[in-house]
């Protein structure tokens, strides 16, 4: 199912921000498939074996194998109009470095069965498997109604509001503060370089440094959202 409303809600608050991050790098991605039920996955698991096609997943839908199954997992593909699983430029890693940057675990990591167009919450898979899901909360039902006590709060707090002026090649230092990673973003292209720093707990430092012109100005937005604006003396 192609419905990100069914999966984790802290995996549904990470994603607008993953997609915006990936559009401000050049990169159109599409969510495709998201949770899965038992008898999806196992008609899945036929493909390939006693039904027509190629084999395209190792999971059974009994043995609740599959990521997706738990709603912590999603596929994604090109939404470019270059072809939905066109690799050209390594398009996929690229999108997969954006993924992990966001605490997601790309497929196309993986060693035995790589999966390019596969990331998932990696807080989620100790060993690499769904066993620690399956251990902590036995079924894939049973994980899910504990979801009504985690609505996460996508909301971005900065501890700089007010606009400001930088000098030519000057830096800055921003701390945002959000219950996920925010995605930082520049209104105009060429003006303000922002790189992120490290984070601690809940904050996220960034570095802003001035490289446009002098009398030039730009929006410093989160997660689509402006929170101030830098103007260059």
């Amino acid at each position: 199912m192609r419905n990100i409303k069914q999966l984790n809600p802290e995996l549904q608050a990470i994603i607008p921000a993953f997609l915006a991050d990936c559009k401000s790098k050049g990169l159109i991605v599409g969510i495709g498939e998201c949770y899965r039920t038992v008898t999806e996955q196992e008609t899945l698991y036929a493909q390939g074996r006693i039904r027509p096609g190629t084999i395209v997943t190792n999971c059974r839908g009994t043995s609740y194998s599959s990521p997706h199954q738990w709603g912590v997992a999603f596929d994604f593909y090109r939404n470019d109009g270059k072809g939905l699983f066109d690799d050209s430029g390594g398009w996929f890693a690229k999108v997969g470095a954006v993924g992990k940057a966001h605490g997601l675990e790309w497929g196309g990591d993986w060693p035995n069965w790589r999966d390019k167009p596969h990331l998932q919450l990696k807080k989620f898979f100790r060993d690499g498997t769904t066993g620690y899901l399956k251990r902590t909360y036995g079924t894939p039902d049973k994980f899910m109604a504990t979801w009504i006590n985690q609505i996460v709060d996508n909301t971005v707090k900065s501890d700089t509001t007010c606009d400001m002026t930088m000098r030519p090649e000057a830096t800055y230092q921003v701390k945002l503060t959000s219950a996920v990673k925010p995605t930082v973003t520049i209104g105009t292209p060429g003006v303000i370089r922002v790189e992120f720093i490290r984070s601690s707990g809940n904050d996220y430092l960034y570095r802003l440094t001035a490289i446009g012109k002098s009398k030039t100005g730009a929006g410093i937005f989160a997660n689509g959202k402006k929170i101030f604006t830098v103007n260059i003396s």
